[in-house]
């Protein structure tokens, strides 16, 4: 049987859900239960469940490899009981050492370290990961990679938001966001744009941005948003209001990380903003186990603050000064199951219930005649260009390496054309 580590060694599969962190480094270790993440929590996107419902058996041929490589005993598939007619067809189809862990329709239940409890009730230490517990999470998308076992050149994303119709579609890896816009005939006058999704995504007016391993899609909004606001507010703004933070303390109660015992406070780092550099630290210390997920600002918060992006400026300062995250075991907070936030209740507090629409699997192919592929597009070290300027190169063909020793992803073209440009950042491949 082929070996899943190797396999993803060799075909620069990374994490598909958005952390794309090197899967051949995930797949070193041994684990007895292996978990595959269709849990999907951002609102607006659908790109695990197209490929749960369309490219299935890919998928479990993944996930049987994956099991084989890290000696899993068990292999869990999460998935949002919501979804009952999907749930229903897989059922028929799962090997009888597969079962399926129906979830509850909560935001962030995709974070992997509320996944490894709900599905099998282990508890991953503070600073700690799945591992530590015995388990091994990776997305639906990358073990499919893993079982078509192919270079990765082309990513599956949604469109969705204020468009007639949102869609998942396979797209090539370095293709620029207006391209795909302007493919599906999605007008973007006046309109405003959340690389990923509407809670951990990103704003940006920058459409020539390229689609990466980690992309999962891109959500369409009015300009005048309220969501666009609130996510692009300056780090000036965010410490400004900061200081009118009343210490309510909600954002810490609703907190999944927090939830999980992990000691995650919020509003602790609100106070920060006020102190100078050395009272900072004790309040600012649990932004460490932080997981980034926006709960606090865009649902927890009355006073519409910003304690996400404190949390985040919280963390960086203290990676600077040298402060890493320390393993500890804990026990889970009594309220777990009751402060768990419905996805249902989020989407109407971020005001995009008339976006919620019917959804489809477009099967196209779309050729561009540029692609810029970034050489920092998952965790670690930038790969290394084997290619220069003036090269022709065929779709699928390696471009990029990833240094000896070093944490990484090799990258491959996504067309067939001439290298226009090599730097530190990109490779540029031009069709003419």
């Amino acid at each position: 049987m082929a070996d899943a580590k190797e396999i993803a060694r060799k075909n620069g599969i990374v994490g598909a859900g958005g952390a794309a962190f090197p899967t051949h480094i995930k797949l070193s270790g041994k684990a007895e239960i292996l978990i595959a993440n269709g849990a999907e929590c951002e609102p607006l996107l659908y790109k695990d469940e197209t490929v749960l419902h369309h490219f299935f058996d890919d998928f479990i041929k993944g996930l049987l490899l994956a099991k084989e490589s890290v000696s899993a005993k068990k292999c869990i598939i999460g998935i949002k009981e919501k979804h009952k007619d999907l749930i229903e067809e897989i059922r028929q189809k799962i090997p009888k050492d597969v079962t399926i862990c129906q979830l509850k329709d909560t935001y962030p239940s995709g974070d992997e370290f509320l996944l490894v409890y709900d599905a099998t009730g282990r508890l991953i230490p503070k600073g700690g990961i799945p591992l530590d517990v015995g388990v091994v999470v990776q997305n639906v998308e990358t073990l499919y990679n893993i079982g078509i076992n192919k270079p990765v050149i082309e990513k599956f994303i949604t469109v969705s938001g204020d468009v007639d119709e949102a869609v998942t579609l396979k797209v090539p890896i370095g293709i620029e966001w207006a391209q795909i816009l302007k493919h599906l005939k999605i007008k973007t006058e006046n309109k405003k744009f959340i690389i990923g999704g509407p809670m951990m995504g990103f704003v940006s007016d920058d459409l020539t941005m390229p689609v990466t391993k980690g992309d999962s899609g891109i959500v369409v909004l009015p300009e005048n948003h309220p969501l666009i606001y609130k996510k692009s507010r300056t780090k000036q703004n965010i410490e400004k209001i900061a200081y009118t933070c009343d210490q309510c303390m909600r954002c810490s109660d609703l907190c999944p990380r927090d939830l999980l015992g992990h000691g995650v406070k919020p509003h602790k780092a609100m106070i920060s903003v006020s102190m100078n550099l050395k009272e900072k630290i004790p309040y600012q210390a649990s932004s460490l186990y932080c997981c980034e997920c926006s709960l606090c600002t865009l649902y927890a918060c009355p006073e519409d603050l910003d304690p996400s992006k404190v949390m985040i400026l919280s963390r960086r300062a203290l990676f600077e000064k040298g402060f890493r995250p320390k393993k500890e075991f804990i026990e889970i907070n009594p309220m777990y199951h009751y402060r768990r936030t419905p996805t249902k209740l989020l989407v109407r507090r971020l005001g995009l219930e008339e976006f919620i629409k019917p959804h489809k699997f477009l099967d196209i192919k779309i050729d561009p005649q540029k692609i810029v592929l970034k050489l920092n597009q998952h965790r670690g070290e930038p790969s290394k260009p084997i290619v220069k300027k003036g090269q022709y190169v065929e779709r699928g063909e390696l471009v990029a390496e990833t240094e000896e020793g070093k944490m990484g992803s090799r990258i491959f073209s996504s067309i067939s054309g001439i290298v226009k440009v090599v730097d530190k950042e990109k490779i540029i491949v031009e069709t003419k």
